[in-house]
């Protein structure tokens, strides 16, 4: 598997998803509070920083899922990264601390879910769209709503896109849980 090239992260030869690129996205995201049915301001701002690491057909959609693809909407294989952009009440204010081993982000919604979808996203622009069409693979980052209420709204409207026989190949779910 071939993506943009990196150097300890970085980007090389013009790449521009390097290490700078990933912290921002996640900084960005965790400074916006989410909370399960409020997400529409994170959705929104998500989906325009995936229009900016060239991620295809970027889009809120019906839901206020956040939603990036590359590849042919035909491919003969999708692959879902589903993460989720909501987050349960409480403040911890966003700050980067310096620890032995190297910088750590606090915030609501760092680890759970918002660490995973930004990783899913800078991986995603890394592969890149002609990475996805050599492959035929059609990849879809969801940054989906209401995942910690009952209702997990976001992720039944991503499954129900998929009918019998067009199921994708894979679903990777951002969650750090012990499922």
């Amino acid at each position: 598997m071939t993506g943009s090239p990196t150097v300890n992260g970085d980007p090389v030869d013009g790449d521009p998803v390097g290490r700078d690129s990933a912290v921002d996205l996640l900084q960005g995201l965790v400074s916006i509070r989410s909370l399960s049915g409020e997400e529409s301001e994170a959705s929104s701002w998500l989906v325009d920083r995936l229009e900016t690491l060239d991620l295809e057909r970027c889009r809120v959609d019906e839901a206020g899922n956040a939603v990036g693809e590359l590849g042919a909407v035909d491919a003969s294989r999708t692959v879902v990264l589903l993460g989720h952009i909501d987050t349960v009440p409480g403040e911890i204010p966003v700050r980067v601390e310096r620890s032995a081993e190297g910088q750590r982000l606090y915030g609501r919604g760092a680890v759970d879910a918002k660490g995973p979808l930004a990783t899913f996203a800078i991986a995603a622009a890394r592969l890149g769209s002609a990475w996805a069409r050599e492959h035929d693979l059609r990849l879809l980052v969801v940054g989906a709503v209401e995942e910690e209420s009952a209702t997990s709204r976001g992720a039944r409207h991503i499954r129900d896109l998929f009918g019998p026989g067009s199921e994708p190949a894979a679903c990777v779910i951002g969650e750090p849980s012990g499922w």
